[in-house]
């Protein structure tokens, strides 16, 4: 599972890419947030095929805001 994808130009250029290993995972949580700060978050999968990553479509923007 991959998380990034800013959906305007200015984001673009703060965008973190974070990369979750093992098929089963369903979460991830990520250090270094500041608080009481809304983050948008879309989630984004793969799969390797001939070494090679194979992309999937990218999620609706989920909005988090951390406490």
């Amino acid at each position: 599972m991959k998380s990034s994808m800013p959906s305007t130009k200015n984001a673009q250029k703060n965008k973190k890419t974070v990369t979750v290993k093992g098929a089963k995972k369903t979460s991830k949580t990520t250090r270094g947030l500041k608080s009481k700060k809304t983050y948008y978050v879309r989630i984004r999968t793969y799969k390797t095929v001939d070494d090679k990553k194979v992309y999937s479509s990218c999620s609706k923007v989920q909005k988090i805001t951390t406490k």
